[in-house]
């Protein structure tokens, strides 16, 4: 009887294993399109003012602090780290280039999306089993948070609308 129960536990062990590792195959395909989207729709009406920024800024999420570059965002105590480059314009792959050298094909997901004035991207990296680095960014701008396996969609798509929609202020 222990053999049987035994048994049982490793199964299931294997098969709660294997439905985690599925889930962030199926998050990041969700996560690419939901940034693609995002990224080549009209960007939102922008509702913050922060140092020499315009962005959209969603209801849920708050302005934590701001720095020089350095915005951090907030929605329910999980933070976003908004940087800029206001010497980047939106088609500069400065930003992008410099993440890609640095993690050195470390990346769960590494996608560009690109238009005439702009060029984007998504990137995800693992910190661990159930815990990602997500940035989104165009040209000198981009936010990255961590995200839990089940957010990755749903803060890959919030960040790019961010991103998508923050201009500097003349």
């Amino acid at each position: 009887m222990k053999k049987v129960i035994a048994g049982t536990l490793v199964l299931f062990s294997i098969f709660f294993l294997a439905a985690c590792g599925a889930s962030i195959e199926k998050e990041k395909v969700k996560a690419e399109d939901r940034a693609e989207k995002a990224f080549n729709a009209d960007p939102e009406a922008a509702n913050e003012e922060v140092q020499v920024l315009h962005f959209y800024l969603p209801t849920d999420m708050s302005v934590k602090s701001d720095k020089p570059n350095n915005i951090i965002l907030e929605k329910k105590d999980h933070p976003y780290i908004f940087f800029y480059n206001q010497n980047e314009p939106n088609n500069s792959q400065a930003l992008y280039d410099n993440m890609v050298n640095e993690e050195e094909g470390a990346f769960i997901v590494n996608k560009t999306f690109s238009d005439q004035n702009r060029f984007g991207y998504l990137m995800i990296t693992g910190i661990d089993e159930e815990t990602f680095e997500v940035t989104a960014g165009i040209g000198g701008m981009k936010v990255t948070t961590e995200s839990k396996t089940k957010n990755v969609s749903d803060d890959a798509e919030t960040m790019m609308k961010i991103v998508a929609s923050a201009s500097l202020k003349e």
